[in-house]
């Protein structure tokens, strides 16, 4: 068994493509068959390097190995399209002189006869059938000798003798012409697998309105690979028992495109954050710990200092229970980077009262007191004052929040202010008290 993904380097990796490469990846991995990438770049004006980089990199970035084909090499040179249309052209030219193809204006159509139909069998959809007096004579070469979609894609899928070809269902009104083409050259017809689009919450089908769906537009936005990997594995397959979350070995063990479902995938982004939150959860403290300040110091383009890591130390284990994506990090513990500080007008204004400011004033005092700068005798100190005062708790914590971290979303108070230790503490207090 050999499936292979086939991107076009004309944009940066979609999501819908990164689908479609991990099906194949999946159905290759569970049935101990071989899986090759090669790059479809016949659009040479629109093509790039800079894409062809981005699908290795972020097939990579998402565990997805390949056996054959670009960069990994084999037995078929560089697996890019642009340096085969010699081969093109020859086999354009052959089907020209055994009369299954002619010129017209310059360019090379396939002739299509006008009687029959082409039927197989699709894993996904069953029995298809094309009646061959619906598809009209088509280009397979251009008239500057480049090759169609349709010559290049069945050459290639001839010549590296794929078994299995699953792509996107935009693709299968195509798939007579390539079941023809296959025919003409004696070639034995591979099992074909039209795999369902992805479509957007709204029921529309997934583009640029539900925002940036390129992989690498996720990766930006904090998400873990393994927590991405999984619920795309979602997107029109589940392993049963109603499981959503599960390690790449278990989808390999579980993974049948014969269960992959013929209808639209809903790409929900609320739920890929839920489930990027529970595989953050589930980290390892120190592996967690070690990420997040990967992760700060990229954002911030410095090295933290001793005494910052010190802080962030203290805050991790409560930050980690928070966060939907690695980006939710820096907003949280900002408060404890030696940065400028700045307190949200808004936020301030609408808990800043006497009583707030009277209980600021009288909990820096106390703070003074304190031998001991401990996590316990932070909140006993502070839920003390708060009934010497009788005040309700959203009076005198709403207001100490936003002074020791600027903003009303924040980490746990008193973890916050334990973390950032007293001498830090008394100083946003008496800046808080004394400015506004």
């Amino acid at each position: 068994m050999k499936l292979r993904i086939a991107p076009s380097p004309t944009g940066f990796l979609h999501i819908g493509n990164a689908r479609t490469a991990l099906f194949n990846w999946l159905y290759a991995r569970a049935n101990n068959g071989t899986f090759l990438v090669r790059i479809d770049d016949t659009d040479t004006l629109r093509s790039s390097d800079e894409y062809i980089k981005d699908i290795i990199q972020n097939f990579k970035w998402l565990g997805i190995d390949w056996d054959e084909g670009i960069e990994v090499g084999g037995p078929h040179g560089e697996y890019k399209q642009s340096l085969r249309f010699d081969r093109y052209r020859e086999i354009a030219e052959s089907l020209v002189a055994k009369d299954l193809a002619y010129e017209d204006e310059g360019a090379i159509r396939f002739k299509v006869p006008n009687e029959n139909s082409v039927t197989f069998e699709d894993i996904t959809r069953g029995s298809m059938k094309f009646e061959l007096a619906d598809v009209e004579d088509f280009i397979i070469l251009r008239s500057d000798k480049s090759p169609t979609y349709h010559l290049a894609s069945t050459v290639d899928d001839i010549d590296y003798e794929i078994t299995t070809i699953a792509r996107g269902e935009d693709i299968l009104s195509s798939t007579p012409k390539h079941i023809l083409l296959m025919q003409a050259l004696n070639a034995d017809v591979p099992t074909f697998c039209h795999l369902p689009l992805l479509f957007g919450p709204d029921g529309k089908k997934l583009s640029k309105r539900h925002g940036d769906t390129s992989v690498n537009s996720f990766k930006e936005k904090g998400l873990l690979p393994e927590a991405l990997f999984n619920y795309m594995c979602l997107l029109g397959w589940a392993p049963g028992d109603d499981l959503e979350i599960f390690s790449k070995d278990f989808a390999i063990e579980k993974f049948d495109l014969n269960k992959v479902l013929p209808n639209p995938a809903i790409f929900d982004t609320t739920k890929l954050l839920w489930m990027n939150g529970q595989y953050i959860r589930n980290i390892k403290k120190d592996d967690f710990i070690e990420s997040a300040l990967l992760t700060i110091e990229s954002n911030l383009d410095r090295e933290l200092f001793e005494k910052e890591i010190y802080r962030l130390n203290k805050i991790m284990p409560s930050v980690q229970e928070r966060l939907e994506t690695l980006n939710d990090l820096i907003p949280q513990v900002k408060f404890l980077l030696d940065e400028p500080f700045y307190i949200n007008e808004e936020d301030w204004n609408s808990v800043n009262t006497p009583e707030g400011q009277e209980y600021l004033s009288s909990i820096r005092e106390k703070f003074k007191t304190l031998n001991e700068f401990s996590l316990t005798n932070i909140e006993n100190l502070m839920r003390d004052e708060l009934k010497a005062k009788e005040l309700k708790p959203k009076v005198g914590f709403q207001i100490a929040r936003v002074s020791i971290t600027g903003t009303k979303i924040s980490p746990p108070l008193f973890e916050s202010i334990y973390a950032l230790g007293k001498e830090g503490t008394l100083a946003r207090l008496a800046e808080t008290i004394e400015n506004l």
